[in-house]
């Protein structure tokens, strides 16, 4: 089923056939996660959940950044909002539903490529941290910024320790350091480094092109498999994925998989740009 795309204001978004690009266009935030930012994530998440004619969410940032991090006056706001006699405080109901945001990217049924030019900081490092796969150009920066006024990386943690290990997660968050594009790759921050516009350019079409191979049902199930790997007994896990198996192979695209590899031809869902 193909979902329409929702309204926005600070994503821009790009449908070119199975590719969704969204581009969050905020120069004066610096691409910072405002509350319309936000909003914007949700919706378009929300509408592209179920929506298998899509292959991949292509994230980025327009005039050279990515993503600052937290909006310093949305939060500044909420300070002026004390919590009265057994009421939650505002600031930690906000904090909460960030969380739920980060758990929406990270759990998103299409693969999520996160294409990081200039800062990533804060909330950005954190959206990178919840792609599948991660580019970055010379200009790209990364830091878990937030020790540095006085907060911590709270709901991005989770995914800030799968993506790089403790080890790294506390060198970074405990020393505020900031890394480069190839930096980032070295710690496996970033998976492809791109020093030109023209190998950005290739090394993500050919991302693509790999995606493209692949049956987006069967991604779908794969990435919820991989994400529940630790969360659920070894016996609980067999059993789901015993189970995703079984549906998968009797469904649409294993019956056409097993077809298209006993005929020796491309599977029809494959596609190339």
């Amino acid at each position: 089923m193909t979902a329409p795309l929702p309204a926005t204001t600070i994503l821009k978004l790009d449908r070119q056939g199975s590719r969704l690009y969204a581009t969050i266009a905020d120069p004066s935030t610096r691409n910072a996660m405002t509350a319309a930012l936000v909003e914007d994530l949700w919706a378009v998440l929300n509408a592209t959940e179920n929506d298998r004619s899509l292959r991949t969410l292509i994230l980025q940032g327009a005039d050279g950044a990515f993503c600052a991090g937290a909006d310093l006056k949305g939060t500044n706001k909420a300070l002026d909002s004390a919590p009265g006699a057994g009421e939650v405080d505002p600031l930690e109901a906000q904090n909460r539903a960030g969380g739920e945001l980060f758990a929406k990217l990270n759990e998103h049924p299409l693969a999520v490529i996160a294409v990081v030019d200039g800062p990533a900081f804060g909330g950005g490092f954190g959206m990178a941290c919840c792609a599948d796969i991660v580019l970055a150009t010379p200009r790209a920066r990364f830091a878990l910024s937030e020790t540095g006024l006085g907060i911590p990386p709270a709901q991005i943690a989770p995914y800030v320790v799968g993506r790089i290990g403790l080890r790294m997660a506390r060198r970074l968050g405990l020393a505020g350091t900031r890394l480069d594009g190839a930096q980032a790759q070295d710690i496996g921050l970033v998976d492809f480094y791109c020093e030109t516009a023209d190998s950005l350019e290739a090394t993500l079409t050919k991302v693509l092109n790999d995606i493209g191979r692949c049956a987006p049902g069967a991604n779908a199930v794969t990435k919820r498999l991989f994400l529940s790997v630790g969360s659920l007994s070894p016996a609980a896990y067999r059993d789901e994925a015993a189970r995703a198996f079984a549906g998968c192979l009797r469904g649409e695209e294993g019956q056409e998989g097993v077809r298209a590899f006993a005929e020796k031809r491309p599977a029809r869902w494959v596609e190339k740009i």
